[in-house]
């Protein structure tokens, strides 16, 4: 059984160049900060110092202490970012998630980028789908406020340029 959440945000940049900083190694841990019982990321790093593409692995390090082993099955710029997990989360959530895909896709939205963010989860039962219901219903919230410091984090990084 499965369960999907979504995030969305829209960023007054042009789809390429939020693409390039949201999926940036180094944009993670500025994003996705612990929310609860949900850790934050701390760090990304491709394993064996490959490029973001599709078939590449990336090791994931949390706030909690866990690493997350990801497969990256889509690197599509400037449209599409697509990866799923390699081994259960960590515990408690291994109870209740046997696996998850991120999917981000990076649409033009009026002067800038509308980025949708979801994420489908494989339940290890269906017997677990209210506890699991509740669980990422949490798990929305932190996606979404990852995606709702995006703005922020690329105006700090690189301010857009403005007209002379």
């Amino acid at each position: 059984m499965q369960i999907r959440v979504a995030a969305a945000v829209e960023v007054e940049r042009p789809p390429g160049e939020v693409y390039d900083f949201a999926v940036a190694e180094a944009s993670f841990p500025r994003l996705v900060h612990a929310l609860g019982p949900i850790p934050g990321i701390v760090r990304v790093e491709m394993e064996g110092g490959r490029p973001l593409e599709r078939g590449a692995q990336r090791r994931v390090t949390m706030s909690d202490g866990s690493e997350v082993l990801e497969e990256v099955l889509d690197a599509e710029r400037p449209r599409r970012h697509r990866y799923r997990w390699l081994r259960p989360p960590a515990p408690p959530f291994n109870l209740l998630v046997r696996t998850g895909e991120g999917d981000w896709r990076f649409s033009p939205a009026g002067g800038g980028t509308r980025v949708d963010w979801t994420y489908t989860f494989d339940l290890t039962s269906p017997l677990v789908y209210p506890l699991a219901a509740a669980a990422l219903a949490l798990f929305r919230r932190w996606m979404q406020r990852a995606l709702d410091r995006l703005p922020g984090e690329m105006q700090r990084a690189r301010p857009p340029s403005r007209p002379a």
